[in-house]
């Protein structure tokens, strides 16, 4: 009985060992991100068009041999622009950073057309505001996620998972055009 006692407990020490805290997590993803982008200069470079994005945009890959480990997103509309960066160790993804430009009104609404409305608000570069998020994923699992203004999102929400969802297809999509516009 003593054994099995034994054996049990050092099998729990050893599950909670094994197991990665989220700060953890953060830090080493943090420092492989300062890695990566050190190195980008050491990487090859893919740049092409993104045929997805409607309001145009490019995509740029940067790869250690045919190792992806970074992905550049920029995609323009009316009314935004971002910025997303994606981030890559030994092919799995772990980090993915949304830099979000809201303009306040459509790039296309300017000073002349909002008078010819009777509106006082047309578009103005200075009131843009800027959203960011970011996104760290351990073993390819989304494990935290800081929202606009530093607020985290739980991991327990339908907006956790499905954001989870939304950022694996937009990283398959990024990495099949890079492939096979670079071909």
């Amino acid at each position: 009985m003593r054994k099995i006692l034994s054996l049990f407990l050092l099998l729990l020490i050893c599950v909670f060992s094994c197991k990665k805290k989220e700060a953890d997590v953060v830090a080493d993803v943090k420092k492989k991100q300062q890695e990566i982008n050190r190195k980008l200069k050491d990487y090859t470079q893919k740049h092409v068009d993104d045929i997805t994005s409607p309001g145009g945009g490019n995509i740029t890959g940067y790869y250690r041999d045919d190792e992806i480990k970074k992905i550049l997103a920029e995609h323009y509309t009316d009314t935004n622009r971002a910025f997303t960066e994606y981030y890559f160790d030994d092919g799995m993804l772990i980090l993915v950073l949304k830099q979000n430009y809201i303009y306040n009104k459509p790039v296309f609404y300017t000073e002349e057309k909002a008078k010819a409305f009777h509106d006082s608000v047309w578009y103005d570069d200075k009131k843009t505001r800027l959203e960011t998020s970011s996104f760290y994923f351990n073993k390819n699992k989304l494990v935290k996620w800081a929202g606009p203004g530093n607020k985290y999102i739980p991991a327990n929400t339908t907006a956790f998972i499905n954001e989870e969802s939304e950022l694996w297809a937009e990283t398959v999509i990024l990495i099949k055009e890079l492939k096979e516009q670079t071909q």
